[in-house]
């Protein structure tokens, strides 16, 4: 049985778990604010963990030191990462986003990724987040 067929089974299945399931991928996605602060791979954790919460990080690269539309977000500094990634089926894949800085508050934009399940657009990091506390 293919991944497609075997999760429209289960969903026929167990209606309610189903429910469950997308209730909770569409809560605004949250994140552990001091730890923003700590290294890129740190930031990376945080950003997967807000955007798809079931996935497991793999690794980040840096792609680009810059990003040429940050001042667009009032930016005053970014970094274009891609963030690998692995899905609660076991596949790999990859998620290509610019994190951006200003006065102690971060943000991330979703450039590209190649999930089955696409990113919560709920996430926290979708607008300025305060690395010192709640904002």
């Amino acid at each position: 049985m293919d991944f497609v067929s075997m999760i429209f089974a289960f969903a026929l299945k167990n209606p309610q778990a189903t429910n469950q399931i997308l209730q909770s991928y569409s809560q605004p996605g949250q994140v552990e604010q001091a730890q923003l602060n700590s290294s890129l791979a740190d930031f990376a954790q945080q950003a997967l963990q807000c955007y798809h919460p079931s996935a497991r990080f793999r690794g980040v690269d840096v792609l680009a030191s810059s990003w040429p539309e940050q001042a667009k977000y009032g930016a005053q500094e970014s970094l274009v990462v891609r963030i690998y990634l692995q899905g609660w089926s076991g596949t790999p894949y990859q998620m290509t986003l610019v994190a951006m800085a200003k006065d102690g508050h971060y943000r991330s934009f979703v450039l590209h990724e190649d999930t089955m399940v696409r990113y919560n657009q709920r996430c926290r990091l979708e607008r300025w987040t305060s690395a010192q506390s709640q904002d």
